[in-house]
């Protein structure tokens, strides 16, 4: 469902829970200025917004956590 750069754009922002996630998203594309980033943004944003609390909340982000920390 979502690449691994818009799983990485979430895990950036607060994805402790889907509406946090979509807020954070939400105000922060005002800001960039990178308008591949700002695309990005906008991109996973609608995918965020289409899904369920649900489905957001059984995304398991620890599996790019650990990524990231290797």
């Amino acid at each position: 469902m979502f690449t691994v750069e818009e799983m990485n754009l979430i895990q950036a922002m607060d994805h402790t829970c889907r509406r946090m996630s979509i807020f954070d998203m939400k105000t922060s594309i005002p800001n960039i200025e990178d308008a591949e980033l700002k695309v990005l943004c906008e991109r996973t944003l609608r995918k965020v917004s289409a899904m369920t609390d649900a489905d957001f909340a059984a995304i398991d982000f620890a599996v790019y956590e650990e990524e990231k920390n290797e």
